[in-house]
C-alpha cells in the first residue's frame, strides 16, 4: 500500500508566504492607522513655525554637525524626527546648479516649499492606500492559508483494491478504470493526470503531495500498460 499526503517543504514555503503577507498588511494598517495620521498630528504643531521662516528647500535641508538640519530642529521640539517623505519632498526642491535664472528659481522654489509645508505629511489618499494594501494581501494570506489547510486533510492511497481516499473521490477507483496517464510533466514537475473511463480527470501532484512517487509505483504494479514510453 503507497499513501500520500501533504508535502511538508511546499507548506513550510506556502505558509511563509501567507505569514509575509500578513505581516505587510498589519505593517500596512499600522502606517495607516496609527504612525501616519500621528505624523501628520506633528506636522500640524510645529506648521507655523516651519511657514513663518520662509526657507529654501537647501536651508531646511543644510546639515549643521551640532543639531542636524533646521528640519530636524523643527520637529526635534516635539520629540520626534523630521518625517522622511517631508525630506524627500523638500530635497526634490532643489535648485538645480545648471539654472540659468537663480533668483527665479528660488522665488518659484519658495513657492513650492511654502505649498509642501502646508500640507499633510501623508495626504488622505496615501492613507487610503495603505487600507486597500492591507485588504488586498491579507485576502492573498488568507488564500495561502487556506491552499495548505485543504490541502493538508486530503489523502491518496493505492492499495490492491485501487486507489481511493479524500484526493481520489467519495469511491474507491478501480485500477481497471483508468483510460490512459498524461506522462508529460512526470519527471520535471512530479505531475501525472490520470484520465477515466467515465470521461473524468484526476491530477497527482508530486510537489504539492509528498509519496506520490508511492502511489504512482501502486498504480503501474496493477496497471504496467499505461507506463509512459
Amino acid at each position: 500500500m503507497a499513501e500520500a499526503k501533504l508535502n511538508r517543504e511546499y507548506a513550510v514555503r506556502v505558509a511563509g508566504v501567507g505569514a509575509l503577507l500578513t505581516g505587510i498588511c498589519l505593517w500596512s494598517l499600522y502606517d495607516g492607522l496609527t504612525a501616519w495620521p500621528r505624523q501628520n498630528r506633528v506636522m500640524e504643531q510645529v506648521r507655523p513655525a516651519l511657514l513663518a521662516t520662509r526657507l529654501t528647500a537647501e536651508a531646511w535641508l543644510s546639515p549643521d554637525e551640532e543639531r542636524g538640519t533646521r528640519l530636524d530642529a523643527a520637529f526635534r521640539s516635539q520629540g520626534v524626527k523630521a518625517p522622511a517623505k517631508l525630506v524627500r519632498k523638500l530635497g526634490e526642491l532643489r535648485i538645480p546648479d545648471s539654472a540659468p535664472d537663480r533668483d527665479t528659481a528660488r522665488a518659484a522654489q519658495l513657492e513650492q516649499v511654502r505649498k509642501t509645508l502646508e500640507q499633510p505629511v501623508y495626504s488622505a489618499r496615501n492613507l487610503q492606500t495603505q487600507f486597500v494594501q492591507a485588504a488586498v494581501t491579507l485576502a492573498l494570506a488568507l488564500c495561502a492559508f487556506a491552499a495548505v489547510g485543504l490541502k493538508a486533510v486530503r489523502r491518496f492511497t493505492a492499495d490492491d483494491t485501487g486507489l481511493h481516499g479524500s484526493g481520489f473521490g467519495a469511491r474507491t477507483i478501480g485500477y481497471d478504470e483508468i483510460r490512459s496517464v498524461d506522462w508529460t510533466r512526470w519527471d520535471e514537475k512530479g505531475i501525472v493526470r490520470l484520465a477515466l473511463k467515465n470521461g473524468r480527470r484526476l491530477t497527482l501532484d508530486g510537489w504539492h503531495f509528498a509519496g506520490m512517487t508511492g502511489i504512482v509505483e501502486e498504480l503501474l504494479r496493477h496497471r504496467p500498460d499505461l507506463r509512459g514510453k
